[in-house]
This record gives C-alpha cells, structure tokens and sequence, in this order.
C-alpha cells in the first residue's frame, strides 16, 4: 500500500496558487484546497493535484505533491471543446492521477466528472461544498443543465460530502435529502495580532465581480469622509469582465478617502492589516468566507453581509448587516468605539484558533479520511 491513502485533488485552478505563476487569479476554493493539499501531504497522504494548463510540463512533482496537467482554459473551438481538449484531457490525467479518493470543492461538471472516474476505478468520491449556491437544489450558479444533473449525480453518490457550516448541512438535508460532515474552513494564525481599536483603514478584500458587491464599499466611504477606506483583490481575468475593477478605480478617483488596489500577497496583506481597524465585506453569499478568517486570525473585527451560522452576531466578532442601511450603521457603530472593537477583534482571533486552525482543521479531515481510504482498499480486494 502506499502511504495513508491515495487522495487526487480535482480543480481547474488550484495549479497558480501551489506553484506561483505570476497568474494572481484564486478564488476561495483554491485558497483552502492549496492549504488542504499540503496539510494533508504532512500528514501521510500521497497527494496529486489534476489542474489545467497554465504552461507547466504535464507530470511534476513539487514539495513532495504530485501536478498532472489537463487544457489550457481557452484551448479549442466553442462547442467542440468541450469534448476535445477539456473531457478528454481532464478524463486521461484523472486516470492517470490512479487515486484511491478523489476531491473536489465545489460543484458542476467537475464535481461530476471526478465522481464519474471514481466510480469506474472503484474509488472514494468527496465533495466539499464551496459556496452556499451549491446547497440549494436550484444551482443557480450553473446555467447549463448538463452540469446540474452531473453534479446532483455527484452529490447523491458521494462517499463523503464536507460542509463548512451547519446551515450548509442542513441545506443538504432539505435541499437534497443526503447527509454530510462538517469542516471547518482553515486560517493560518500569525503570531502577531493588530491593535483594533487604532485610528486605522477600513479595509474590504475580495475579487472584483458582482456578486461580491464592491460598489456597497464605494459608496460606505463616501458615508465616512473622515476616514481612510482601501480596497484590494483579485481583477477577474478575461475572458471575465473587468467592469466592476474600473468601476473601482473610478469611484476612487472622485472619493479622496478611498483607495483601490490589486491583488495583494501575504506579506503586503500583513501590511495592510497591521494599519487597520476594521474589514468591511460586502458579498452576501459566501460558503464560510476566507476574508472573514483572514481578519479574525489577527484579531480584526468585521462587518460583514455574511454571518456563517449566526456566530458574528451570537459570538460578537464585529457586526452583521442585510441591507446597506444597516451596513453604514454597523460601520459607524464600531467606527466610534475603539474599546469595542478591540474586543470584538479579540474574541474574533480566539473563535479563529480554537475552530479554524491548521492542525485542527487538517486533523479532521485526516479522520475522516482514514475510515474512506480503508473501506476503498476493501472493496478493491474483494474484486
């Protein structure tokens, strides 16, 4: 047998943030993936990654993880595509990847296509969902039926399906009648924390597309002319539209409070922490935010659109809002309380530690991962 088990992680743009690139597009799903990845490699699993083509060679090896390349993203002809080089490619590295457990987070024709080789080569299936549109039966996300009926497919047959929140788990529940697991997202704690209650920035992180509404922010700063506002994310690259970036950039240039910037790695969002005194995040539909983890784990507080199971405003780590009305009030509320929103911060890091941590987030998974891996080499031996 090799190592603990045999896991393939599937997902089409997981490759640029465990291997730089220069490519500074990563969504949330990436971000937690790349972190499961090398957490569990430290912990035993023998690791490959299937990701597309963003010029690496087809079969490499890096820090002990395994990278099998697929398609380029914009290789092939509409429609035919499809076919050739997307579902060959991907169908070829996914057997190739001869995994014991294959995983995805998220939902549509990965979801399904991952299941699918599963279940020919006598594998496990995990789905991790990604965002609350994954739990509702609808998929709103997907506007292809084809992918809705693949990841269904998927989800009902799944070995194992990981939740990042209760809310997520009772939606399965509901939405599609199957039970899941939950996993808690997971934050590296730094060991410094930020002094909170300091004349800081209001900070808002993200990508700049509409569902994340990076306009609700441009507009909160024009409500608070007094105090310094900075944006910075993710620009969509194409063939996604930049319209909500140059919005941005234009709203910046007719508001002095407001700054916006691009995409920033660790060691300038380290900077841009250590100045703050409040995150602001706009989306209102997330899975369990990694914006939100990333501002508790230096004891930032939030407000946010977004209160995964009711723990920002049951366990007050900051403020909540449905509407932009209650956006400005929260804002203003902790804007004037220096006291509060160092407490807020404070309780906001320990949640972070004691729920969110590497260890203990990687730990889990591992268990139950182990049960899965040896119930696989059964029904392999059995043949």
């Amino acid at each position: 047998m090799s190592g603990r088990g045999r896991v393939c992680f599937y997902n089409e743009h997981l490759f640029p943030v465990l291997v730089p690139t220069g490519i500074p597009f990563a969504g949330g799903a990436e971000t937690q993936l790349a972190k499961l990845v090398h957490g569990l490699h430290a912990r035993g699993f023998d690791i490959t990654v299937v990701s597309c083509d963003f010029g690496q060679p087809h079969d490499m090896t890096v820090r002990g993880v395994r990278m099998l390349r697929t398609f380029a993203p914009d290789d092939g002809a509409p429609v035919l595509r499809f076919f050739h080089p997307r579902l060959s490619h991907t169908l070829s590295a996914l057997h190739e990847a001869d995994a014991e457990v294959y995983y995805v987070n998220g939902s549509g024709m990965q979801a399904g296509l991952a299941f699918d080789v599963a279940r020919w080569r006598g594998a496990g299936y995990v789905n991790h969902v990604a965002s609350d549109y994954d739990v509702l039966r609808a998929l709103p996300t997907h506007g292809n039926p084809r992918d809705r009926w693949w990841y269904r497919r998927a989800i009902h047959g799944a070995d194992l399906r990981l939740a990042q929140t209760e809310f997520q788990r009772e939606r399965l529940r509901s939405e599609f009648g199957v039970a899941s697991t939950l996993l808690p997202n997971v934050v590296e704690i730094p060991g410094e924390t930020i002094d909170a209650g300091q004349d800081g920035v209001v900070v808002w992180l993200g990508t700049y597309k509409a569902i994340k509404r990076p306009d609700w922010f441009t507009r909160l700063a024009r409500e608070f002319p007094e105090r310094r506002f900075v944006m910075a994310g993710v620009i969509p690259p194409p063939p996604l539209t930049q319209q909500h970036w140059e919005d941005a950039q234009r709203a910046a240039n007719d508001t002095p409070n407001l700054v916006v910037r691009s995409f920033l790695d660790h060691a300038h969002l380290r900077e841009l922490f250590r100045g703050a005194a409040l995150l602001v995040h706009t989306s209102p539909v997330e899975g369990f935010s990694n914006v939100l983890l990333e501002a508790w784990s230096y004891g930032l507080p939030t407000v946010s659109c977004v209160d995964p199971d009711g723990l920002v405003r049951g366990k007050r780590l900051g403020g909540a809002a449905d509407t932009f009305e209650q956006l400005v009030a929260e804002t203003r509320r902790l804007l004037a309380d220096p006291s509060e929103r160092r407490a807020s911060g404070a309780r906001a890091r320990a949640y972070a530690v004691a729920h969110h941590a590497p260890d203990v987030v990687f730990d889990r998974l591992a268990g139950v991962l182990d049960p899965l891996v040896a119930e696989v080499r059964t029904r392999r031996d059995r043949r």
